[in-house]
């Protein structure tokens, strides 16, 4: 196998393994319930950081908070914790790969 099929055959490892965490977390926040409170809670400020920054500090930035908050971590945490999950680790792994990439391009001294 060529280097390039062993690099595709890499990310296709890493994004299953990252599907299938992402996967597993509503189960593991309903096992443990510390990890459904701290993933609640980050959660919480992740929705009111992004409302209020673009709608700035206002009282509909706390009711449309509020009425997101009341969905999506009350009713169907286990969908957006899912996603919140998913997305973390995806962007870390992309970042990751920005990071190596330069490493490989900038000589180091």
């Amino acid at each position: 196998m060529n280097e390039n099929g062993g690099a595709l055959m890499t990310i296709g490892v890493a994004i299953s393994l990252i599907i299938a965490v992402s996967i597993s977390l509503p189960i593991l926040m309903k096992v443990f319930p510390p990890l459904d409170i701290i993933v609640k809670i980050i959660l919480i400020f992740v929705i009111i950081t992004m409302v209020r920054g673009y709608l700035g500090s206002s009282v509909l930035t706390l009711i449309i908070s509020g009425i997101l908050i009341y969905f999506l971590i009350l009713k169907w945490w286990w969908v957006t914790s899912s996603i919140w999950f998913f997305t973390t680790l995806l962007t870390f792994g992309i970042l990751s790969l920005f990071v190596w990439g330069t490493s490989k391009i900038i000589p180091s001294h």
